[in-house]
């Protein structure tokens, strides 16, 4: 019984890493599109992230990118790790 919630306790712990790496993934990917799309002065390059950065990253997503599903999917992903990680 004990090695059997140990190994559940694992998977969940695995789940959530990989959610979380998929989610910054996702935030990171989303950047790179958006760069490539804007001029040079324009580049989104943060140096911190921070409310006013992800309001900043989400006005150039519909900018630049309105039908992309990457905050969408990060979105998703950062509530399945919030979930997976109880």
């Amino acid at each position: 019984m004990h090695l059997a919630a140990i190994v559940v306790a694992g998977i969940f712990v695995l789940a959530s890493y990989v959610f979380l790496f998929k989610a910054l993934n996702e935030i990171v990917e989303l950047q790179h599109e958006i760069n490539a799309k804007l001029p040079p002065a324009r580049k989104f390059q943060p140096m911190f992230w921070w409310l006013g950065t992800c309001g900043k990253l989400r006005r150039l997503q519909e900018e630049v990118l309105p039908d992309s599903p990457r905050l969408r999917n990060s979105r998703r992903f950062r509530l399945f790790f919030f979930f997976s990680s109880f």
